[in-house]
């Protein structure tokens, strides 16, 4: 059995007295509560997808440049390369599930605090960290 935070024990304890109590409203919004938390906390660190998007500036996503010339497409592979080398030789194991897991899987600092075993905000100085190491690595690409 997977153990529980006192939070995570209390909110149990609450889901079923309201499940006793027929009020699933109440139960839907507990159940719901850890997703809103995380979303609450990814707005506070200012995260946001590729799709989201502004009345004035449209889809973040329609900004990319499109690469469809062939220099362009060798160039951006070299620099890919490049940055793949500098992740493998400057970063730990754990550094690179935190850069991976924010960059290309878009998870939350809470939820890859869950899988580190580190507190969000530690997560959060751990990302801040890679990236200035990466900045500087590559300053000059």
């Amino acid at each position: 059995m997977v153990d529980l935070t006192k939070v995570e024990q209390r909110r149990e304890e609450a889901i079923r007295r309201a499940v006793l109590s027929g009020d699933w409203t109440k139960v839907d919004n507990l159940l719901n509560q850890p997703y809103e938390n995380l979303c609450r906390k990814d707005r506070s660190y200012g995260l946001c997808s590729l799709d989201s998007s502004s009345i004035a500036k449209g889809s973040l996503l329609d900004t990319i440049a499109d690469d469809s010339d062939a220099l362009s497409l060798v160039i951006k592979k070299e620099e890919i390369a490049i940055i793949n080398d500098a992740i493998e030789r400057l970063l730990s194991d754990r550094d690179k599930k935190i850069l991976f897991g924010v960059v290309f899987e878009n998870k939350s600092f809470s939820h890859l605090a869950k899988e580190v075993r580190l507190s969000d905000k530690t997560v959060k100085r751990h990302y801040e960290r890679i990236i200035e190491i990466l900045r500087k690595e590559l300053k000059n690409l």
